[in-house]
């Protein structure tokens, strides 16, 4: 094995160093419409407090952008979505949502995130960090927030969906 350069100036990760789901003050990153999907696609990243650079760091030291997430504005998410925009608004003096997504990189937002639950592909529950909910920046700093609970995986098995049906009338013959 190569001696890896740097190694002396190299922290050590534990999960401990996973950000705990919590009301953050963030900035949007990078923004994608998806007009087939109708949805638009977030990297954000956390711009205050101990967690600051989270998300940047992760990705510098593991690959890949630990906080995206997807937001719909499909008729049934609209709601949703104004919400979002709303909570965008408030916390950028004079920023005015004119349907250009591209204008949102660069913005501030408050988040609340939450635990979810999803299965990995070694097939263990795991847990990552989802948007729950958009505030105005000052309301994360004032605490004017809720941690909701992690949201658990869906744990259907088998055996809770498949009805054995009794053989005693087995003639030998095949049902097809």
């Amino acid at each position: 094995m190569q001696p890896i350069s740097n190694w002396e100036n190299i922290s050590a990760t534990t999960m401990n160093d996973r950000m705990p789901a919590g009301g953050y003050v963030c900035v949007i990153k990078k923004c994608t419409d998806n007009p087939d999907r109708q949805c638009l696609t977030f990297e954000v990243d956390v711009v205050e407090g101990p967690w600051k650079n989270y998300a940047a760091d992760t990705s510098e030291r593991a690959g890949f952008w630990p906080l995206d997430f997807v937001k719909s504005y499909k008729p049934k998410a609209q709601g949703f979505f104004k919400a979002m925009i709303e909570a965008i608004a408030q916390t950028n003096s004079g920023f005015v949502w004119d349907w250009n997504e591209k204008k949102l990189v660069g913005k501030g937002v408050g988040i609340v995130f939450r635990e979810e639950e999803y299965e990995g592909r070694d097939g263990k529950v795991k847990t990552r960090l989802k948007p729950f909910e958009f505030k105005t920046a000052n309301e994360i700093r004032q605490g004017d927030f809720t941690v909701p609970e992690r949201k658990a995986i869906d744990h259907v098995t088998a055996s809770a969906t498949f009805t054995e049906l009794p053989d005693d009338e087995d003639d030998g013959t095949l049902p097809f």
